[in-house]
């Protein structure tokens, strides 16, 4: 089995892109405001979720979790499963609305391109979007002796995470990661190639679970999340 249909059937039997034994438990509750957390965040670097919830609520943000929450699906649309992620998009708007979502905030800059690409197309998608990092553009935080890497999926926030993170330089760390679209399950050694790239010079600001992951996974004295640095200055 190819590392390809391997995460497809994670996401389309399991619930998530990492294979991890889940409950899909409906509490069958109203929930307007819901922090989506994504598969990487809730199965590998739970730790991320500890810290944007901090400073969320040190913001006076209100929001819940899903207790059934799933894969966004953006793995399948990447990886040319289009008619599986329509299902999967289908599957999720359902669930939304039974619970009378209005707002999304993501961690993730994948789940909030899949939720932007794909979902806004489905007749029954009506939730604003919005991304956790939009929340703090009236915030400043000191990134001294730090390098921003810009994820493959957030590269057009390339301007919008320097206004708030000052003192960095203006280029970027190696913007590849080496986690792309299942490349980590298809060949962790080029991972790990790239990651060393991309942590080769300053310690790494990034602001994707999925590249946190690859990147602390390499050197975690390196590399360091958005959320986490706020946390530590908000």
């Amino acid at each position: 089995m190819s590392h390809a249909e391997r995460v497809k059937d994670n996401i389309m039997k399991i619930g998530n892109s990492y294979g991890a034994q889940m409950q899909i438990i409906d509490d069958e509750e109203i929930h307007e405001v819901i922090l989506h957390r994504g598969c990487t965040s809730r199965f590998r670097e739970e730790q991320l979720i500890k810290s944007v919830t901090k400073c969320l609520e040190k913001k006076d943000i209100n929001f819940d979790f899903l207790s059934d929450e799933s894969c966004c699906g953006v793995m399948l649309f990447l990886m040319g499963y289009e008619e599986l992620g329509k299902k999967i998009v289908d599957a999720n708007v359902k669930k939304f609305n039974k619970h009378n979502v209005k707002k999304i905030i993501t961690i993730c800059p994948g789940c909030f391109e899949s939720f932007r690409d794909y979902y806004s197309k489905h007749p029954d998608f009506n939730c604003e979007l919005i991304f956790a990092m939009d929340l703090f553009n009236d915030e400043q935080i000191d990134g001294t002796g730090h390098i921003i890497h810009d994820p493959c999926h957030g590269l057009e926030r390339a301007e919008q995470v320097r206004s708030i993170i000052k003192n960095v330089p203006k280029e970027r760390a190696n913007s590849c990661c080496g986690f792309g679209a299942g490349m980590n399950a298809g060949s962790k050694e080029l991972t790990r190639k790239i990651a060393e790239k991309t942590l080769s010079g300053d310690k790494v600001i990034t602001y994707c679970p999925s590249c946190y992951h690859t990147l602390n996974r390499v050197n975690s004295d390196k590399t360091i999340d958005f959320f986490t640095l706020m946390n530590e200055q908000l």
